[in-house]
């Protein structure tokens, strides 16, 4: 399967009280042509921040230090602003977080998709806006002829999610990153964003699904990365990460979701070392069941297993 983007190496620092802080550390990530790989982690994890340093829309007091990210044979952390833009929205679309407050209160769906379609796309503004109300058919949206005429208050959060991915899909991107695009939605809405993301996989997309919660991207994600501190302890894909999950992170996440009812629900001791706490070895030994003494010194890289699964764990160590 033809890989699509690749991150090799990359760190990412963060400026506080004049110190620099590692957030990202020497991740590596592989998106396949019409997959969705989703990326999970607990807040605080650099999920977010992983991807966003695809498009580089990073907080000013972020650097990126070292690695790549290659696309289309360019590595984007060397391009100009002048040669992003032309990739962010077009290339590569993102979904952002919060649909209640991603779209402009003081303009009408119609102003916002079509300003977004006509920067990106060489059409008239009727062919823009007939592009608009075919992409909200094609997300569910009931009447798109006069729903593309209201203002951002006037629609549900599900909607307003709705037209921001039916915005990104007008530009027919290559990749689409969806960072929580079921944050702050109820579970069935929840549902019909995630199913209409598995559609726009199936018709050729590929998607990376940024999610806390390892039971909603169950029945959607082809590929699955579990980050902690910055790193990724766990890269399989998804079948095998659920049927036998290996490092002691992603077991500890299963057991968490409340899947078998007779079985009793297990909470992490413990809750993940603020960015400013520098933790030696593994950073995840200091909630570990399982940790050794080598786990407070070592760090373990990412290994390969036979079942095609990439764990960072001495229990796993290549």
């Amino acid at each position: 399967m033809e890989t699509l983007l690749k991150i090799n190496n990359l760190n990412l620092e963060f400026e506080i009280n004049d110190k620099f802080y590692r957030a990202i550390k020497d991740l590596s990530f592989e998106l396949k042509k019409g997959t969705i790989h989703a990326v999970i982690g607990e807040s605080g994890s650099g999920k977010t921040m992983s991807v966003m340093s695809i498009i580089k829309l990073l907080p000013k007091n972020a650097k990126i230090t070292s690695g790549e990210i290659l696309f289309e044979g360019k590595n984007l952390l060397e391009l100009k602003e002048k040669e992003m833009n032309k990739i962010r929205g077009r290339k590569i679309a993102l979904i952002p977080q919060d649909p209640m407050t991603s779209l402009d209160p003081l303009y009408n769906i119609e102003s916002q998709m079509i300003e977004a379609i006509i920067t990106h796309k060489k059409c008239t503004k009727k062919e823009a806006l007939d592009i608009a109300v075919k992409h909200l058919k094609a997300v569910n949206v009931y009447e798109p002829e006069k729903k593309i005429k209201t203002y951002p208050f006037e629609l549900s959060g599900g909607l307003k999610q709705r037209v921001i991915i039916a915005t990104a899909l007008a530009l027919d991107p290559d990749i689409i990153i969806a960072d929580e695009p079921t944050t702050a939605l109820d579970v069935t809405v929840q549902a019909q964003i995630l199913e209409i993301l598995k559609k726009i996989k199936e018709e050729g997309k590929s998607i990376i699904l940024i999610s806390h919660d390892l039971g909603v991207v169950n029945s959607y994600a082809d590929y699955i990365s579990i980050m902690y501190s910055g790193r990724i302890v766990e890269s399989a894909p998804a079948d095998i990460l659920f049927k036998n999950p290996k490092h002691p992170y992603t077991k500890a996440l299963i057991e968490a979701l409340p899947y078998n009812k007779n079985k009793r629900l297990k909470n992490i001791k413990g809750s993940p070392s603020p960015i400013t706490e520098i933790i030696s070895g593994c950073e995840f030994h200091t909630r570990c069941d399982f940790k050794e003494a080598i786990c407070e010194s070592k760090i373990f890289k990412l290994c390969q297993q036979e079942d095609l699964s990439n764990v960072a764990c001495r229990l796993y160590d290549c």
